[in-house]
């Protein structure tokens, strides 16, 4: 898997849990913690693929 489409699965994978975070919760939040909330979910998700998918694994 290149680089570019490991970033484009922690992507894909960041908006389906952002997906299951019901709107009354997300509604609260403001503009600047939601985007906080979308890069720490990023992160997470980042950290947690990289140990199961390496990007340059040919898989």
């Amino acid at each position: 898997m290149s680089e570019d489409e490991f970033d484009q699965l922690v992507d894909e994978a960041t908006h389906a849990v952002n997906n299951l975070i019901p709107d009354r919760f997300l509604d609260r939040l403001g503009g600047n913690a939601r985007r906080g909330l979308l890069i720490s979910i990023n992160d997470a998700l980042t950290a947690i693929l990289r140990d199961v998918i390496e990007p340059d694994d040919e898989a």
